[in-house]
């Protein structure tokens, strides 16, 4: 069996369970996700629910007090055969993830954002990856419009992580523009002061629109709307990158931040910048 635990926000828990169901598939073994970290969590929960994931074993365990975090680790070092992701080299491969052990089950703890760890299994991750909920009529009516129209969503996170700066979303957005002259820019962003900081004077062939102020959407609205929309200027963010990785359209324009540790989370034919 592979155990992989499920932890952080909605991009994260995606990898997770995408490197854990591409490791349990090629060796031939059940998945089960570890789900205390997010069930523990008062900044977190659980958002897996919310796709069509294939039926699989769960376990979860108290985790918030010393002798809670004690007894769970003493399990899962003495029971499992753990492999931890290097936080160093977190975005390097890891050939380990695909080892089948004979006498206990693996426990895979880390990101696993490396896109090759899944690649293979890209077809059945998207379909997983669906919504598995009843979208209301608006958010429905626009995410088939900014399927069928030339849309570009450009997510801005702030708050949490650092936005990039106002030279990188100038030149993503030349980018798409000179490509695309008539796309139209929706603004997908959780602070809307440095946003408008970092558009301030960025020349746009047409005008563009703060989602929020289209209407009152989840954060798992907007992630299928980024998704939806035919091309993609992400931040550094796993929310945003996932929603760009299950665009479907095959003539998309992917604009993406890039350092060091992210670089083999992009596909090769994604715009770094």
């Amino acid at each position: 069996m592979i155990v992989v635990k499920i932890g952080d926000g909605l991009g994260n828990q995606l990898y997770n369970y995408a490197c854990g169901y591409a490791a349990a598939k090629k060796t031939g073994q059940k998945l089960k996700l570890d789900t205390s970290e997010c069930d523990n969590s008062t900044l977190r929960n659980f958002e897996l629910d919310n796709f069509k994931l294939e039926s699989c074993e769960r376990e979860s365990f108290p985790n918030k007090n010393f002798f809670q975090k004690l007894y769970k680790r003493a399990r899962r070092d003495i029971i499992y055969h753990l492999i931890k992701e290097n936080p160093k080299t977190y975005s390097i491969f890891d050939e380990r993830v695909f080892r089948k052990k004979r006498i206990r089950d693996t426990y895979l703890h880390g990101y696993w954002q490396n896109i090759e760890y899944f690649k293979m299994y890209e077809r059945e991750l998207r379909e997983q990856f669906k919504p598995n909920y009843e979208m209301n009529e608006t958010v429905h009516e626009f995410v088939q419009l900014l399927k069928t129209t030339d849309s570009c969503a450009i997510h801005m996170r702030g708050q949490d992580i650092r936005m990039p700066d106002m030279e990188y979303f100038e030149e993503a957005i030349r980018i798409v523009q000179q490509r695309k002259p008539k796309v139209e820019l929706y603004i997908f962003t959780n602070d809307r002061e440095l946003a408008n900081e970092r558009l301030m004077g960025i020349k746009m062939n047409q005008p563009s629109k703060f989602v929020q102020d289209l209407g009152d959407f989840s954060d798992i609205d907007e992630f299928f709307m980024i998704s939806a929309c035919q091309n993609q200027i992400i931040s550094d963010s796993t929310f945003s990158r996932w929603a760009a990785l299950l665009n479907e359209n095959t003539d998309k324009i992917v604009v993406a931040p890039t350092h060091d540790k992210n670089e083999e989370s992009y596909p090769t034919d994604w715009i770094k910048i």
